[in-house]
């Protein structure tokens, strides 16, 4: 796998979420816009061990054109110290978000970073923690709290923004980092 240019063996590193065998990966639910009408339809799975795979349909009828999964930490995670998640990831043409949550309600307050992942080869995507953003039902929210990297309960994936069709993001294993990010 080919990384960014700023790929420092020397940064410290957590893994947040692992793929892999029952005792050791997250339950990922599927969460859509089937919740206000929509037909859209996505799933997280894991093929291998350290591998993920994000895929499913966006479908626009009905006001839909969304999907989303989430998992919730096995316990709440301290990130204090972390600059953000590295994931390396294989795309298809489409923009991707990560999302962060003090909380597993899924009602709650998501902070989300979005990347467009490279098509022909796999890459590092770090986010900064200080670049999420703060999100309530697709809209940003200006008057929240920051996310507090003391309390991350739960992650999750989003396509978003009617980008209709099929759709698969593949990952491998999210891990924290602790240094200045790369510019890729």
């Amino acid at each position: 796998m080919k990384t960014g240019s700023g790929d420092n063996q020397a940064l410290r590193r957590q893994t947040l979420v692992r793929f892999g065998s029952q005792d050791e990966a997250l339950h990922w639910t599927t969460l859509g816009d089937r919740v206000m009408g929509g037909q859209s339809d996505g799933a997280v799975v894991s093929p291998e061990p350290g591998y993920g795979r994000f895929y499913g349909t966006v479908r626009l009828d009905n006001g839909g054109g969304f999907a989303s999964a989430k998992a919730d930490l096995v316990k709440p995670l301290d990130a204090t110290g972390w600059t953000g998640i590295e994931l390396p990831v294989l795309g298809d043409g489409k923009t991707y978000k990560v999302g962060l949550r003090n909380s597993t309600d899924r009602r709650s307050i998501v902070y989300q970073h979005s990347f467009t992942p490279d098509t022909d080869q796999w890459r590092r995507i770090q986010l900064p923690f200080s670049n999420f953003i703060p999100t309530w039902r697709g809209r940003t929210v200006t008057d929240a709290e920051p996310l507090n990297l003391r309390n991350l309960a739960s992650v999750s994936l989003f396509v978003s923004g009617r980008q209709a069709g099929e759709f698969e993001l593949r990952m491998q294993d999210w891990v924290l980092f602790q240094g200045i990010p790369a510019t890729l």
